[in-house]
């Protein structure tokens, strides 16, 4: 909203000027906050007239003014918990995987090894062997996940210590034989975890965070930052929505969620209100539930739910009026989801998340159903990995309608972009051009991969702010830089609207607001 009569007569506790007002409007150059609140947004001229001595004043220097961006779907706290721990995020050959290990194992002398995030492409056949880590860490426990967090691999002396008799490469709840044994964190060890998380954030012009999961088991922690006014971000926390409890056990379950919501009830910086559930893994390790069998196989993946289990669940939770996230990669998976959205109210918003290999038929239906797409533009990125695991499970006719965002948008339907971190990184640069270009960092494929599902740059943006806030019910509060709004800003380092677009991943956040208070300046 452009300056008004109203606000000039009020002073503004903070203001970002010289910059370029995000989405763009006539003479919007700057920005004012009183409070926790957008003031103005208008010229210089305009927001300097509501400064005084006491305003806190952000130069732009000719950069963009946004809303803070808003990841729809992260994995905050195993995140942030992994910044301490080993890195093989990025490693494209088992070289570089076995360098890492080996150097971290020599420089970190703790009982366990535990890393994460390597990639299904660097192995041949596409999975780590036992053997291979036994070698690489041979004097201690050793547990390490893939990128995507639902393939675990372990040493020998991992699955003894956890009395795991499987083979040490397990997936989905295969997993939890090994992670529930791993030396717990303690409370403090979390809360210093989430602080560090939050720095990553703040350094990305992140404002808003929606945890995908176990939120419940997280309220405490998040409330004694609160309390201690440490938060810099804003986080909605998703509770935990399992298959194979009965119809009485689904609601003893939904009761106590509703007595945790009403002894936590939220605020302007933690929320609820929303269910997690999976329908299926992954495809690259064909857990991912399709209709038809990956490529050269027999295999169908695994769906979750039996027959219509989610869809009682989820009427039985819209009937509490929860809304409803639902993890749904395969084509058979989406599909399930969306039958069991279908007869749910539709302003409560539901949402499948990733939707990477959908069946064409059924992309209308997000419209027709008032279903968020919630989608995280990096896992398309095609890589080593996609083209080399995630292609030939699929083959190429149903890989040609990979993380269709553009068809789902053109429907009619919602999209709100996140990164699904630690799964790739924190990092909204990198998802803007990937959203735009369906490129690599390196610009390959030339053209891009599936080309007519790229977004223009305005989309993308939308769909990295108010598209967020639409996800959570908070588009009156934050998602705009309009007046009354949350005083959630990121400034840019250039005109995100000039910007070439294989630049986008290099654009740099100089200034992150939350609230109305500078939670980072670089």
């Amino acid at each position: 909203m452009a300056f008004t009569q109203n606000a000039a007569v009020q002073k503004a506790s903070l203001a970002v000027v010289n910059g370029l007002v995000w989405p763009p409007r006539r003479r919007a150059t700057a920005v004012a906050a009183m409070g926790d609140r957008i003031l103005a947004a208008g010229s210089d001229a305009d927001v300097r007239l509501l400064c005084d001595r006491h305003t806190r004043v952000i130069d732009a220097r000719g950069g963009s003014i946004l809303p803070a961006f808003n990841d729809a779907h992260v994995h905050f706290l195993m995140a942030s918990r992994s910044l301490s721990e080993l890195d093989l995020y990025g490693a494209e050959t088992q070289v570089e995987v076995e360098r890492r290990i080996t150097e971290y194992r020599a420089e970190h002398d703790g009982p366990w090894v535990v890393g994460r995030g390597w990639f299904y492409s660097a192995f041949p056949g596409g999975m780590p062997t036992t053997e291979l880590l036994d070698r690489l860490v041979p004097d201690r426990p050793a547990y390490l996940e893939s990128f995507d967090a639902h393939t675990g691999w372990a040493n020998t002396r991992a699955l003894l210590a956890t009395g795991v008799e499987s083979p040490g490469v397990l997936k989905e709840a295969a997993m939890l034989g090994v992670t529930r044994r791993i030396p717990a964190r303690t409370r403090d060890q979390d809360l210093e975890a989430l602080r560090a998380g939050m720095r990553v954030a703040a350094e990305h012009g992140i404002g808003s965070v929606q945890e995908a999961g176990e939120g419940q088991d997280q309220l405490e922690l998040w409330e004694a930052l609160r309390e201690a006014d440490e938060l810099t971000l804003r986080v909605r926390l998703a509770f935990d929505m399992v298959p194979g409890l009965s119809a009485e056990a689904w609601k003893e379950r939904l009761d106590l969620y509703d007595e945790t919501v009403r002894a936590h009830r939220t605020n302007p910086w933690t929320s609820n209100g929303i269910l997690k559930a999976f329908a299926d893994g992954v495809v690259e390790s064909r857990t991912a539930a399709m209709l038809e069998p990956y490529e050269g196989t027999a295999e169908l993946g695994a769906p979750l739910w039996d027959g219509n289990e989610l869809a009682h669940a989820v009427r039985a939770a819209d009937a509490r009026e929860w809304q409803v996230q639902v993890h749904a990669i395969g084509d058979a998976a989406v599909r399930q989801a969306l039958d069991a959205l279908a007869a749910t109210t539709r302003d409560r918003r539901h949402r499948i998340e990733h939707i990477e290999a959908p069946s064409p038929l059924d992309i209308p239906r997000f419209a027709e159903l008032g279903v968020i797409a919630s989608m995280q533009p990096q896992h398309a990125e095609p890589n080593s990995n996609l083209f080399g695991i995630w292609l030939p499970n699929l083959g190429a006719e149903r890989a040609a309608y990979g993380w269709p965002w553009r068809s789902i948008l053109r429907s009619g339907a919602h999209v709100a972009f996140g990164t699904d971190w630690p799964v790739v990184p924190l990092d909204p640069a990198a998802s803007l051009h990937v959203a735009v270009t369906r490129q690599t960092r390196a610009g390959e494929p030339s053209g891009g991969w599936l080309p007519d599902q790229r977004f223009n740059l305005a989309e993308a943006l939308a769909a990295w702010t108010w598209g967020g806030a639409y996800a959570e019910h908070a588009e009156d509060q934050k998602g705009t830089l309009g007046e009354g709004m949350l005083a959630d800003i990121a400034v840019l380092d250039r005109d995100v609207v000039a910007v070439p677009l294989s630049e986008l991943p290099e654009m740099k956040v100089t200034a992150t607001v939350v609230g109305g208070r500078v939670v980072y300046e670089s």
